[in-house]
Parts: C-alpha cells; structure tokens; sequence
C-alpha cells in the first residue's frame, strides 16, 4: 500500500491526556473568525497550538474542517486532495461537486480548482473553518499562492486557520491592512499562572505549590512543551523541582531534551527511539523490521502512554509519529552516533516498505541506504506506477535521486526514463535511453542482461506500433517475448497493448481483441489496475468499430467503475476519464436514452476541458451536437460544431474529421440549407472520383444526401455507392457501418417504388441491430424512415423491436399512397411555396419570385412543416411528393 490519502491527517487530534480549558483563547478565536478572513496561529514548537485548535474544534459552533500537514504536502494535487477530503468530513454532499470532479484525476487544473473550491464555499450557508495544521512545513510558492487566492476570495461562511511555527509565507501584511487577519503568537498562547496550576493540578503525583507553578511558568514564559518537559522529569526522576534550572532562551531545546530527557531514559528506548527516527510514520511491524527487536507495538503504546512525543496516527493506534521537534533531535543525535549504521536501518525500511507494497518509500529509503539493487526492485513497482499514471514529473524526481553508477549496472533506470520520454512524444530522447541500455547488454550472457536486453527491444516494439510499421514491429515483438521471463509482466503488457494499438488501427480486429485479453490476463499489484483501465478503454473502442454496442458498454463501464473507487482517485488523468464518459454517452445516444447521454457527455467534455486533451475534445462536441440535433436544438447543435471546428482543422484525427463532417452535413439539412448539402456531398464524390481516399462516414452521408434529393439518377448513385460499402463492411466485421448501409439502401428502394427490395435490406438491417438495441440510426433518417418502419410493421417483421422504433418515433401518423388525407390541407399559397421549395429556392429567391417578404416566406414554410408533419425542406419535398402534391 502507498498511503495515497491518510484519513488520520483529516481528523481533529485526539486529546487523551488531561487537556487544561483555555476558554479565554477559543472566545477570542471564535470572535475574529466571524469577523476576519484568515487566523494565523504562529509560535515556536510546544505552545499547544495543536492542542488549542483540536479542542476549539470540538467545542466549537463552527463546522471545522481538519488538515495535519507535512512535508509531502508541499506538492499541491496532494495538499488539494487532503483540503478536499477534510471537507468532505463535514459536508458530505461535496462528494458530487464539480470540485470532486477536479481533484479525481491527475494534472489538475489549479485555476479551475481554487475557483471551484471559493464558489462551492460561497454555495454553503453553514459557517465553518478549515484548520491547517503545522502549516511551517510548507515551503512550495505554489502552494502558498493557492492559499493567498483561497484567503482573498474565500465567502464570510468560511474561514481559513492557518497553525505553525512561524509566520506563514503569506501577504500577512496586505492581509492586516485589508482587517483580513487576526493573529495568536506566542505571548497569547502562553499559559497563565492559572493555567499552569491547572495543568499540574492533572498530572498525577506532581503536588506543586502555588509558590512554585508561578516560578517554573515565569522561567518558561508560558512554554506549554516546557512544562511537559518538566512534568516528564519530575514523574521519571527523583530530582526535585528546585534543581531544575529552566532557561526561557529557546534555543536551549535540544539540550534539555538530550540531558533531561533523552539520556534519562533506559538504554534500550534510547537505541529504539534513535532507530526508528528516520521513519515519517510508525508502526509495530515496521519498527520491529528496522530495530531487530520484538514486541514493538507494546512499546510504542507504552512511549505514547507516557507522553514521550509520540502521536497516534488512529483509534486503533496502530500508526503513530514523532513530535517533529523530537524528531529532529533524535535525527541528530542518530547522525552524531558512531555505533549506530545509518545506512542499514533504511535498507531495513526500504525491505519492510518493498515488501508491504509502499513503492516509494521503499525506493528513497533504499537510495538513503545505498542499495542499488533494492532501490532498482523498488523502482520496478514505484516507476511503472508513475508511468501509467502520467506522473512523468515525479518519475523524473525519482530518477534524479539515483546516482549516476547506478544506471550503468542496472538498466531498470534507463528502460523507464526511456518510458517517460515517449509517453510524453519525446522519441529521439526516448530511442537515446533505449540505444545505451542496448549497448550496455548486447553481448551479456547472464540471465538478467539478456532480459534487460529483451526489455529495451520491448521498448522499441512499442516505437514501432507508435509509428504504424505492424511488419517491423511484430518481428521486434516476436524477438522480445521470447527472451522476456513470464513473470515481467510490465514489458509483456506493453508490447502486448501496442500491438493492439497497432492491429486495431489496421482493422485487424481478432488480433488486437486478444492482444488486449492478454494484457488482463498479466495481474500483478499495483499498477494492473491501471494497465487494466487502459486495456478496458482499447476493447470499448475496438468493440464500438465493430458495431457492437453491448461489448462497448461493458467495457467503458468497467473502466468508469475502476475511476469511481476511491482508493485510484488521483491515478488516472482527466482526460482519459472524459474520454470513457463521452464514448458511454454516446451510446446512450444511440440507443436514444438522450438525457443519460447528456449527463455523460457534458461531465466528459468538462474533464477532458480541464485536461485539455484535443482529441477527447473534439469528440466530446462533436457527441454533444448529435445529442443537441436529436432533441431538436439545431442552434444548440451548430453552437457545438464550431467549438469543435477549429481544433479538427488544427489535428490529423481522420476519424473524428469524419463525424465532423457528417455532423455539419446533418445541421445544413435540418436547417434547409440544400445548397452547401448538395456541394459538400458534390465535392466528396469529386474527390473520391480522382483517387481520394474518403471515409465510411462521410460516404455514408452523401448516401443519404442523394436519397433524400428523391430523384432515380440520385438514388440509383446512392445504391451503388451503399453497395461497395455494405461489401467492404461485411468483409471487415463493422456491423455499425454495415446496419446504417442496408437501413439506407432499404429507405432508397422504398422511395424507388422497389418495395420487396426495401423490405429485404431493412430486415438485415434490424436483424443486426436489435440485439445491440440500435435507435437513433433509424431515428435520424426522420419522416422517410417512419414510412417505411410502418409498411414493415404491417408486414409482421420483427414486431417487437419495431415497435420500440415505433415508440421512439412518437405519435406521427404515417403518410403514403394517393388517398392520403393531411389533418389540415395545404393552401393555394403554401403549395406555391412547397413547389419553389422543392425546386431548392432560397426564401429569399422565393420571396423575389412572388413579390413577398422573406419573412413571409419563412412564416409560410413553417406552416408547411407542421401540416406535413416533417423538420425540414427536404423532407417537406419528399413527403410532397408520396402525396402526389407536387410533381416528382
């Protein structure tokens, strides 16, 4: 485990020792909260600033949120996610806010967080306070900017505590300027001579006169940690009170602790408290793998008992921690210690860590410990871990720790910054790093240099899928796997997964679907359940090419319920999350389930916004628009289509430059603007005539386009045109394109008068469609396509799913045949405008033609509509001419 999201850190301390009520510091706190933005509590180590706040949280009418900061906590994802967390402690309903959105993911937006923190806190109408504590660790400007921001902005229902040993790295002074900041240093957390009697008054077998308390806290000035100190002495020793000399210079500390403390204590706590000193966090089976000594967890209960500095991290104390400025002290007196081996108590560490899957640790203790090969075994896990995630900053930080040496005898350091660099599109410095390992093992005969050997030409597998060479790279791959040991599973799934890359890019289907299999079939802690996302994504994509909507959705769900488990927050980057909500929206779209579709794909194109991910993007607005036009908002539609425009003109993305053009063919027709229709489709045709590659859904849409221009010239085109795409697509498995091809040849029939014709082709159209429950390419063919569902209908084929087509439909009447009587008939005036319509007059021209306004014309063709029952020109003209109102 690597300790991701400690819920100790979000928890008000316990306070299990006698705890003396400072009621004169919690009114006065309470009374600057409600009248200032931020409280800066700074004093030296041990005037109870902890203590103070835990029991203001308690007994406090404010909600209070509780942050224990440390030194990791100076990266800023990490500090945003325990803000978050401790939040979410007193306000669970932000658990659904669009600031849980922000931080569930890698390579967060800052901007967008902090401003969705303030705007989430303005929302809450109960008063509460966020209490960050020790906040003196803290030394990253980013953070504290983030901080600045929140303090500036932050609504009067919340107010920010910030708890440390000095002044915080803040604008204190704009802060007290603006009445922002109220502060409590070290004079007011001074106990009182009240105080101090209080506090020895609970401390068992201490029986101090008034005379003395008032001596001690006068030489201690109120150090709260002093009178601890003192009190631990008395308990401990027969000294008396008298002989104890206390200074009030501060910088005697580590003196008193060495000489009154420490150097009191039996020798074997002593050597305990001095090996354990190099550990962040304390347990009992840790501390007994660095200690060589047993019972470890009866002696940290014992030294917490005995208020020796040490925390509990939890109710169940099996976590705890060093006082950090006992901490530091132990740490000094370990480095001054000759007899004690440094560098083998971390390699203890580095083993226990490695061993209970805390990569990390592990891999910088180990670098601490000057163990090569135990940093490499740490690395393995911790390296592929950061790689999957797209931490590559941290990766690097990592490897910048390893010296130089290092690198030369094991190449796990080369292979993976290799990685970083061409997950990051950096391939000549990624080929760099792969050429050295390779030079360094081509000649070894030992096991591990062959397979370091085997890694690097993994590695060079994958550059090869990346640039498209399948022959190359399947050679490449054949070469690594078998040299590369069953157990390596992270080289194994990385060729794995780039071949199916590779081969679902060439429309290889059988081949890629097995690659992926394989690469779920490599379980091994922690990184497979990220591999497994990666792979769960592949085979949605690769199932939803082939049609098979069912196959998709369960394994874009799979990945969705992988991001949703609290325990991956901060694994995956937002724009891969986007990605698998736009992909599952738009299936919902198909199977016409608009409002779910919509919930998903609006989340999706928001993460992938904040990811700034092109791809995911484009595919996102372009999901978006089809939803839009499907719910009749064709302004809404047109609105999504130029967002996406200038990022297709601006990327090579063939297949989503398809749907881009499908999408801004679908709204030219549904805004009766045949002209650039007809032009576009012209152009397509024109360019596939001189050798010019098109795609299926482009060709698709000049299908329709000729259909629906209801001439036989045109609809004997779209017939050839269908037939060499039903051909292709049968041959190649895309069941998608191949039900949208026959659904269209059958509606060009039907309109042909070629009735069995059309009945044959929508019945294998709808044999394949029904069991992935396919709607909405029935649906978008509009009134046409509800002519021919109803002779179908009347013919009893497949009633059951018909009649679901039926039912999305609505309740329009289907027209046909010459006794066809509309609910109101068209006027003298209106059929004048129908003719011109159909003939592909613009209003305008119309408008010139009979000396009305265009706005007349406009106001007529919308009458047209409603009595024809139809959404545009187009399909006006067709169902005038099944109703004989025009000339065909």
């Amino acid at each position: 485990m690597d300790f991701p999201l400690l819920d100790t850190k979000v928890r008000v301390p316990l306070l299990t020792q006698p705890v003396v009520r400072r009621q004169r510091l919690i009114e006065a706190l309470e009374r600057g909260v409600r009248n200032h933005r931020a409280t800066v509590v700074a004093a030296p180590a041990g005037y109870g600033k902890t203590t103070l706040l835990a029991d203001l949280a308690q007994s406090s009418d404010f909600a209070v949120a509780w942050v224990s900061l440390d030194n990791a906590d100076n990266e800023i994802g990490r500090l945003l996610r325990y803000l978050f967390s401790a939040w979410e402690r007193i306000f669970p309903d932000v658990a659904d806010s669009r600031l849980a959105v922000l931080l569930s993911a890698t390579m967060t937006d800052l901007d967008a967080v902090l401003t969705e923190f303030v705007n989430l806190a303005d929302r809450s109408s109960e008063a509460s306070m966020l209490i960050l504590d020790d906040y003196h660790l803290i030394n990253d400007q980013t953070v504290h900017q983030a901080i600045t921001f929140l303090v500036e902005h932050l609504p009067p229902a919340l107010h920010i505590v910030l708890a440390g040993r000095g002044e915080p790295d803040l604008p204190l002074a704009r802060f007290r300027a603006r009445g922002q900041l109220q502060e409590f240093r070290a004079d007011d957390l001074s106990f009182s001579r009240g105080e101090a009697e209080e506090f020895f008054l609970c401390r068992e077998g201490l029986q101090l006169s008034s005379k003395e308390v008032w001596r001690l806290q006068k030489q201690l000035e109120g150090w709260v940690a002093g009178l601890q100190l003192v009190t631990h002495t008395l308990q401990h020793t027969d000294d008396q009170l008298d002989k104890l000399e206390v200074s009030g210079d501060h910088r005697f500390i580590a003196d008193y602790l060495a000489a009154d403390v420490f150097f009191r204590l039996p020798e074997d706590v002593q050597a305990f408290l001095l090996s354990t000193s190099i550990l962040d966090r304390l347990s009992g089976s840790l501390c007994e793998a660095v200690t060589r000594r047993e019972h470890c967890q009866d002696v940290l209960e014992r030294l917490e008992r005995e208020d020796l500095f040490l925390f509990a991290l939890d109710d169940n104390r099996r976590w705890f921690r060093y006082h950090d400025l006992f901490r530091d002290f132990l740490a000094k007196q370990l480095e001054r210690d000759s007899s004690c081996d440094l560098e083998q108590l971390h390699r203890r560490a580095a083993n226990w860590y490695l061993a209970n899957g805390a990569y990390k640790d592990a891999f910088y203790h180990a670098i601490n410990g000057g163990d090569a090969t135990l940093a490499a075994d740490a690395a393995e896990h911790y390296f592929e871990v950061a790689l999957l995630s797209g931490e590559f900053e941290a990766l690097h930080n990592g490897l910048r720790a390893v010296p130089l040496d290092w690198r030369v005898e094991h190449a796990v350091f080369g292979l993976f910054e290799a990685g970083a660099y061409l997950f990051t599109g950096q391939l000549d410095e990624g080929m760099r790093c792969v050429i050295e390992v390779e030079q360094r093992f081509a000649r070894s005969t030992s096991i591990q240099g062959q397979r370091n050997f085997a890694r690097a030409t993994a590695i060079r597998c994958a550059v090869a899928c990346f640039q498209n060479d399948l022959p190359l790279a399947e050679d490449i791959a054949e070469a690594a796997l078998e040299n590369l040991p069953e157990a390596d599973h992270t080289f194994l799934s990385a060729i794995h997964h780039a071949l199916g890359d590779t081969y679902r890019r060439n429309a290889l289907w059988d081949q890629a679907r097995r690659r992926y299999l394989t690469v779920l079939t490599l379980e091994r802690e922690p990184a497979f359940p990220i591999r497994a996302v990666h792979a769960y994504c592949a085979l949605g994509d690769l199932e939803l090419l082939r049609g098979d909507l069912n196959e998709s959705e369960a394994y874009w769900r799979r990945a969705l319920a992988a991001f949703q488990q609290r325990e991956n927050w901060g694994r995956f980057p937002l724009p891969l999350i986007g990605w698998v909500q736009i992909r599952l929206g738009g299936i919902e779209c198909e199977r016409n389930r608009l409002e779910e579709a919509r919930n998903l794909v609006e989340e999706g194109i928001e993460r992938t916004e904040l990811g700034g991910d092109v791809h995911g993007l484009i595919g996102g607005y372009l999901t978006a628009g089809r939803l839009e036009l499907a719910s009749g908002n064709i302004e809404e539609a047109a609105a999504y289509l130029e967002r996406a425009r200038p990022l297709v003109l601006d990327a090579e993305f063939p297949d989503l430059a398809g749907q881009f053009e499908r999408l801004q063919l679908e709204i030219w027709l549904a805004r009766d603007e045949l002209r650039s229709a007809v032009s576009w489709a012209d152009q397509i045709l024109s360019d596939a005539s001189s050798g010019k590659v098109a795609g299926d859904v482009e060709l698709l849409a000049v299908a329709r386009l000729l259909i629906l221009k209801d001439d036989q010239p045109s609809i004997d085109q779209a017939a050839r045109l269908l037939d060499r795409l039903i051909g292709r697509a049968t041959e190649a498995e895309l069941a998608g394109v191949e039900i949208e091809g026959r659904t269209l040849q059958a509606l060009g029939r039907f309109r042909s008068g070629d009735r069995a014709g059309a009945m044959m082709e929508l019945e294998r159209a709808l044999a394949l469609a029904e069991p992935q429950h396919y709607l909405r390419v029935f649906l978008d063919l509009g009134m046409p396509m509800l002519d021919l569902l109803h002779e179908a209908r009347s013919r009893q084929t497949m009633p059951h799913y018909l009649d679901r087509l039926l039912d999305a439909f609505g309740d329009h009447v289907p027209f046909g045949g010459e006794d066809a009587v509309l609910p109101e008939p068209l006027t003298d005036r209106e059929l004048e405008i129908l003719q011109l319509l159909a003939a592909g007059l613009t209003n305008s021209e119309i408008a010139d033609e009979l000396y009305i306004s265009p706005q007349t014309v406009k106001k007529h063709a919308g009458n047209i509509y409603g009595k024809l029952a139809v959404r545009s020109r187009t399909e006006a003209a067709a169902r005038a001419r099944d109703l004989h109102l025009i000339a065909g």
